[in-house]
């Protein structure tokens, strides 16, 4: 009877263990994953000039600190702390996602089709290419998104960069929700597109 009573009580034991782990795991939130955006024709149907089809643009190689080189999205919530969100996940590659929405608006505010991303074919000769090494790419609830990016901007003719600049963006962050914040970076990219747009202009018409 003895042996039989401790059977019953182990065996009652190991179906609340498992049931117990069930209700753990069905708990779990379900994981939400997300893109990055481009820019619509709509918004930027007023600054767009006179198209250029015969304009080639190169975008990338596009280099992510490591700590944002994961599925997770990363999120700053103090000055020496980051947030890894298990259930918020970059749809892709953050590094491709980024060079894609900035190729696609390069594309759209010059006018242009002949917009390729690292690495291209081998017969694409761009007239100009545009290297970027992200420092930041974070956002902290309640404050903003902070882009800082390296870029480095060569022609074609030359073998150096014939440009060299560190862009700092920011753009407020009041939500508190992950689909806000992807839209803000999305506008944090819109941004850097822009200033990279313009300074092809001014290698266009000769500026400085």
């Amino acid at each position: 009877m003895m042996r039989k009573g401790f059977f019953l009580k182990f065996t009652l034991l190991v179906m609340f263990s498992a049931l117990m782990l069930a209700g753990c795991r069905s708990s779990a939130p379900p994981v939400e994953f997300y893109t990055l955006n481009p820019l619509t024709g709509l918004e930027e149907k007023t600054n767009t000039p006179e198209p250029d089809q015969k304009l080639s643009i190169g975008v990338g190689p596009v280099e992510i600190p490591q700590i944002l080189d994961r599925p997770q999205i990363v999120t700053r919530s103090g000055p020496n702390k980051l947030k890894i969100d298990e259930f918020h996940r970059w749809a892709g590659r953050l590094d491709e996602d980024f060079a894609r929405v900035l190729a696609e608006n390069i594309s759209l505010l010059l006018g242009t089709d002949l917009v390729a991303v690292y690495p291209w074919q081998t017969d694409f000769k761009p007239h100009y290419r545009i290297a970027l090494e992200v420092w930041y790419f974070e956002g902290q609830w309640g404050q903003d998104v902070l882009l800082e990016v390296s870029w480095a901007l060569a022609s074609q003719e030359s073998q150096k960069p014939q440009t060299v600049r560190k862009s700092v963006i920011r753009e407020p962050l009041s939500a508190t929700n992950y689909e806000e914040l992807v839209a803000v970076k999305s506008r944090a990219i819109a941004q850097l597109s822009r200033e990279i747009v313009q300074e092809i202009r001014n290698l266009q018409s000769g500026g400085n």
